[in-house]
């Protein structure tokens, strides 16, 4: 009986033990399903959006977005049951790092998917530029390196970098090593820093993340972003020209020819005879 009882338990620790292995190698091991490309025009492609639009510079003064490319964000699923799984997780994680980011300003978390991370990123970043920011300055979070060309568009345009307050490394107090670096080992990240960082420390601080409920937020007492992001809005304010609002598109006008009295066709008509 003894005996029994001892191979019972060993089979229970080894289904135990086994058990997550086995379903993901017999059930997960599927190929991961072709997703088309987001069309960051629409809400659904975003984890998370404001509730309202920001006043843009031009009405509210200088005032700070963030770009959150959160945990759970990036999409690799097996089918269409798992890819609402992971749609699901990914807004509830995205809302929860809002909310604790709150402080440094309102928060845009676009979906991407994993396997074309820089196309994706880099599409959802010019929609935010194009669309969202209307002159506002911004940062950008993020829980790994970024590729380098999914931001290119901070290294070629002085104007939009002059109002980037930098990357914000989310990070969890693992280890006392330097965590990772903003952007990938194929790009210098001084290219993308704003002039006002002396040093690069400076535009990618480590902000210490930690668990909570099974969600990832922020998990520090110090102001987020140091005292450059503490500072950056009285900085713009005394070092960078606000962008005016845009005109718009002209609407079309009717002309009317304006004619003495008595001046009709028909008297041209009559005076070209």
């Amino acid at each position: 009986m003894k005996r029994v009882l001892l191979g019972l338990g060993i089979l229970f620790v080894l289904a135990v033990g086994l058990g997550p292995w086995a379903y993901r190698t017999l059930f997960l091991s599927g190929d991961l399903l072709a997703l088309p490309a987001f069309d960051y025009r629409t809400n659904d492609s975003w984890a998370t959006l404001p509730a309202e639009s920001p006043a843009p510079v031009w009405q509210g003064g200088w005032a700070v977005d963030v770009i959150l490319i959160a945990p759970d964000t990036g999409l690799a699923p097996r089918s269409e049951s798992e890819l609402a799984s992971h749609k699901m997780r990914a807004a509830a994680q995205a809302e929860r790092m809002a909310e604790s980011l709150a402080a440094v300003g309102p928060v845009y978390a676009p979906l991407f998917r994993k396997d074309s991370e820089q196309a994706d990123l880099a599409a959802a970043f010019q929609q935010y530029i194009d669309n969202y920011n209307r002159g506002r300055a911004f940062v950008i979070a993020t829980d790994h390196p970024l590729p380098a060309e999914a931001f290119a568009s901070l290294r070629a345009d002085d104007t939009l970098r002059a109002r980037f307050g930098g990357f914000l490394r989310l990070a969890r107090e693992i280890g006392s090593g330097d965590p990772f670096g903003a952007i990938d080992a194929s790009a210098e990240l001084k290219d993308y820093c704003p002039d006002q960082y002396a040093k690069l420390s400076d535009c990618q601080p480590v902000v210490l993340i930690g668990r909570q409920d099974g969600m990832m937020i922020v998990a520090q007492d110090a102001p987020i972003g140091g005292d450059g992001l503490t500072g950056l809005t009285s900085w713009l304010e005394a070092n960078v020209a606000k962008t005016a609002e845009p005109l718009g598109s002209l609407e079309e006008v009717e002309i009317i020819e304006i004619r003495r009295p008595g001046d009709t066709d028909e008297s041209r008509a009559a005076e070209d005879d």
